[in-house]
């Protein structure tokens, strides 16, 4: 099974860059062109101004804030990989695991911050110790997403 989250990078990208456009149009027509100015005085649209700044500051962080990453998830008979990258306003910290079929020894998805982010922590076999891999953000993967790598991995757990 493969399974990743690029249409949702891809919009969540094209929103932040349509919110900047939006954005530099407003001020240039509120305050260079003045196009608000016979409609509203220079107060309202000041107040106007700093709304639409806190919704394109909200657009433009909303990844970043809700741990976003582009996630990509495969499972075959010999190996389980999960790669994924930081998504936003700085994107980077790409990494990799890959587990043999044979040294996978568990996962967990766990939930934080009033259900609003989630993370999947995958356990492997090392010298017959259980070791812990970082947890990596799965919150930008619908339920059903979350549903589909929690059954590959049930899948595993039955083999071992």
């Amino acid at each position: 099974m493969t399974l990743d989250n690029g249409k949702k990078i891809v919009v969540l990208r094209l929103i932040g860059f349509i919110s900047t456009l939006l954005y530099v149009l407003y001020i240039f027509l509120a305050y260079f062109e003045r196009v608000f100015r016979h409609a509203m005085s220079e107060n309202s649209v000041n107040i106007m101004t700093a709304a639409v700044t806190v919704v394109y500051m909200v657009a433009l962080f909303w990844p970043a804030l809700m741990k976003y990453r582009y996630i990509y998830f495969s499972s075959d008979e010999r190996n389980i990989t999960l790669r994924w990258y930081k998504t936003g306003l700085m994107p980077g910290e790409s990494n990799s695991i890959e587990i043999m079929a044979g040294k996978f020894a568990g996962y967990d998805i766990t939930v934080k911050r009033m259900g609003m982010h989630h993370y999947l922590t995958l356990y492997q076999q090392i010298q017959g110790k259980k070791a812990a891999y970082s947890p990596v953000s799965i919150t930008a993967l619908s339920k059903k997403q979350r549903g589909m790598i929690a059954e590959a991995l049930n899948n595993y757990k039955s083999v071992i």
